[in-house]
């Protein structure tokens, strides 16, 4: 008869991957559970999954994910991105606190595995000559997708939240919008999925994320002309969403109609806060408003200031200079 202490050497890091899964099943949202199931099935098993957790060593792991940061995609194209790296990190730590408080032999440290740190992506915003031309786009027909694109000009609204947002969300009395749900697509784990993927309606991400929106006034002047039943989707103008995939789709059409480059969705929502930053928003306000949790997250991710802001910025410092006193 086996001893517990040989049952638990003989366990590979893919059953520990599984037994901390099942664990978490139930007690997380339902994508980030798929998230999980979608990084360990498509990297972490088939790599290192039937290695023995007694063998598992920091060293080792540490080799594995600089190994994926350079050369981890599996179509052979170069390497995964530093937010997968690191997610495989947070699963892999995870997974190791879970075998240590059940007392199965594992070596690694779970708290000094590599990080990998990112580059910051490079951010595009529309100057203030696109905005407008998009915005004289949008007002030239007023259909539900063109009026839900000026809503998260002026709003900074991810787009699973646009896509779940219907008009009893948008309070026209008091000019303010709730965000509560998000539309997301995520793997589709059931046993018996026609499709790989599923569309859910979700919770916001955060706590942050649930939040309640003042929108400017002549957005609400705007709204007024159109109010629709509480059930019906801003976006569609009707009781059916649209999800995120179709939204985008429709968004790139737009922008090519309106004469304008090729922008991500999110361009928008950096738009928004950077024109709020250069026209003198206070910055705690705008963190809320974007549902971020703190205001650092704002500045360092969404806020870049234009030229024009900085050169304006720069001039103040003529007060201080004696050349049109004395030279000038």
């Amino acid at each position: 008869m086996k001893k517990n202490g040989e049952n638990n050497q003989e366990k590979q890091l893919s059953q520990v991957l599984r037994e901390w899964q099942d664990s978490r099943k139930g007690l997380v949202k339902e994508s980030t559970y798929a998230n999980y199931r979608n990084l360990t099935d498509r990297h972490l098993i088939p790599d290192i999954g039937s290695t023995a957790l007694s063998l598992i060593s920091t060293e080792m792991l540490d080799n594995y994910l600089k190994r994926k940061l350079c050369s981890g995609r599996l179509d052979g194209k170069g390497g995964l991105s530093p937010k997968t790296v690191y997610e495989l990190r947070s699963i892999l730590i995870l997974t190791l606190e879970f075998a240590k408080k059940r007392g199965y032999p594992c070596s690694a440290a779970d708290t000094r595995l590599f990080c990998p740190k990112g580059k910051k992506p490079q951010i595009k915003i529309l100057t203030l000559s696109e905005q407008k031309c998009l915005e004289e786009y949008l007002f030239k027909e007023a259909s539900p997708f063109h009026i839900s694109i000026l809503v998260t000009l002026y709003s900074g609204l991810r787009i699973g939240e646009l896509c779940a947002l219907k008009w009893g969300d948008i309070h026209l009395n008091s000019g303010i919008i709730s965000i509560n749900r998000i539309i997301i697509r995520i793997r589709d784990l059931s046993p018996d999925a026609h499709s790989k993927t599923k569309v859910i309606v979700d919770m916001p991400k955060t706590e942050c994320s649930k939040r309640t929106i003042p929108l400017p006034d002549f957005i609400v002047e705007y709204l007024n002309q159109f109010s629709r039943e509480e059930n019906i989707y801003l976006l569609t103008g009707a009781e059916k969403y649209m999800e995120p995939r179709a939204c985008l789709n429709r968004y790139k059409q737009v922008l090519e109609k309106a004469g304008l480059g090729d922008f991500t969705f999110h361009t928008l929502r950096h738009t928004f806060a950077t024109r709020c930053v250069e026209n003198g928003f206070d910055v705690k306000s705008l963190s809320e408003i974007l549902g971020h949790a703190d205001v650092n997250t704002t500045m360092q991710r969404y806020v870049h200031p234009s030229m024009e802001l900085k050169r304006k910025e720069m001039n103040r410092l003529e007060k201080i200079c004696i050349y049109k006193q004395k030279f000038g």
